[in-house]
């Protein structure tokens, strides 16, 4: 009977301690993902982390697994008040890491043509994945729909950003590099006033600041287009499509038309927790080539054309004006 008391006892020891340990794997799991927020939060210096590490900790107590810490990780990004963070759970970041074609996606279209009155039209997509062969086509793709459009001496380009609801700048701005005037046009200020601006070179190389963040494998550089440019936008322009948008603000050759950006003028960075799931961090907000700010949620990017008509046909007749006058 003795021996059958210890066995019991043992069992129920093995148990508490089992159920201890998952608690602290839960707790630990909240805690780490708090401290890269409060670490790299663009809004870290407007949060009482004292008071949110607390309350997220209470929360924790009642949950026993990772995933059902989730919701409450996604409530705490909402604490941040940047309207622009996000977590994704590992299913979504192995979708996300395997490219548009291996999960049966439409790869973004780049729509390209010269218009009957000689313009250059050229549609640039949002792109959401992290598949950098596939960074390389998208930016490749762009640069051949560029060459094949210039080769026919438009007078004037019009780059159609309207719907880009963002995704992955990288590609984004090293696609559209050969339509800027220069470089360090866009980057972000981050919770310490410091900037990092975007440096994009045509061997393939990004910088953000002075780290090297990326290189790309490029095939043929177009050359830099010097007619005049018209960006059109919307209010679906958004994240980095206003990154790409807001990079030709004080461009001499280039006017935005059409209305208000989204407003989510902030960028991101992935950081992966233990589990394989990413916790997306606005870190800084969008500066301009003049260190102009915008950090205002939802206000997003003003154009210097507004358009009361938003159809397409009213786009291309505002945009073929202003570049046929020019």
């Amino acid at each position: 009977m003795k021996k059958f008391y210890f066995l019991i006892t043992i069992f129920l020891l093995f148990i508490h301690m089992n159920v201890n340990a998952q608690n602290d794997s839960v707790k630990n799991y909240v805690v780490s993902a708090l401290d890269l927020m409060k670490a790299k939060s663009v809004n870290k210096h407007r949060i009482n982390w004292d008071s949110l590490y607390a309350d997220s900790r209470k929360k924790a107590e009642n949950l026993h697994t990772i995933r059902e810490t989730y919701p409450l990780i996604k409530d705490i990004l909402g604490a941040l008040k940047d309207a622009h963070s996000n977590f994704f759970p590992p299913e979504m970041v192995q979708a996300y890491t395997l490219g548009y074609r291996a999960t049966g996606q439409e790869f973004p279209v780049i729509e390209a043509k010269l218009t009957e009155n000689q313009l250059a039209y050229i549609k640039l997509p949002g792109f959401a994945c992290y598949h950098f062969a596939e960074w390389d086509e998208f930016v490749n793709t762009f640069y051949k729909r560029i060459e094949e459009l210039d080769v026919q001496k438009p007078k004037g380009w019009i780059l159609d950003l309207r719907d880009n609801g963002g995704g992955m700048f990288y590609p984004m701005l090293a696609a559209l590099s050969p339509l800027l005037d220069k470089q360090n046009v866009i980057g972000t200020v981050d919770a310490e006033g410091e900037y990092a601006y975007f440096d994009y070179h045509t061997n393939g190389s990004l910088f953000e600041g002075k780290q090297l963040v990326h290189h790309f494998k490029i095939k043929k550089v177009p050359q830099r287009i010097t007619k005049p440019v018209v960006v059109m936008v919307n209010k679906k322009t958004s994240s980095s499509g206003e990154f790409s948008t807001i990079a030709f603000a004080g461009q001499k050759n280039a006017t935005v038309i059409g209305q208000n950006t989204m407003g989510l003028t902030s960028g991101n960075q992935e950081y992966k927790l233990s589990d394989g799931a990413f916790l997306v961090l606005t870190t800084g907000n969008i500066v301009d080539r003049t260190k102009k700010e915008y950090a205002e949620v939802g206000e997003g990017f003003s154009p210097q054309v507004k358009l009361k008509d938003l159809s397409d046909t009213a786009y291309m007749k505002a945009g073929s004006d202003i570049l046929l006058k020019k």
